[in-house]
């Protein structure tokens, strides 16, 4: 009689350590099309530039510029991190996902924190 009071939602199937691994790689490539949109640019491959240029050789005001901007960046990514763990832990209970979730958004800003400084 148990397997009648228990509630089937659709949820529950992706309550698995892997796809919040998963959903946590990907999600951040959405923030950084979201981060594109909003910071703008001439054009991608010219934000993309922006990102991933070594600032060191420019004057300091550009220096600033370079890293005011991939911090921006950065934060984008990891906030649809965060957009997805509220909706996941919070609203539908799906622990195993939550784990793997914060457990790759860790990795990330771990990463970030050494692209930024």
């Amino acid at each position: 009689m148990e397997f009648l009071t228990m509630k089937k939602h659709w949820y529950n199937k992706y309550n698995k350590f892997n796809t919040g691994l998963i959903l946590g790689v990907l999600c951040p490539f959405i923030g950084f099309f979201i981060s594109f949109l909003i910071i703008g640019g001439e054009s991608f491959s010219s934000f993309w530039e922006i990102f991933i240029k070594d600032a060191t050789v420019f004057s300091s005001e550009v220096q600033d510029f370079y890293k005011e901007t991939r911090q921006n960046i950065l934060m984008f990514c990891l906030m649809t991190n965060l957009l997805l763990f509220y909706f996941s832990f919070f609203l539908f209970k799906i622990d195993q996902f939550s784990k793997g979730l914060v457990f790759i958004t860790l990795i990330l800003a771990a990463i970030s924190m050494l692209f930024i400084y």
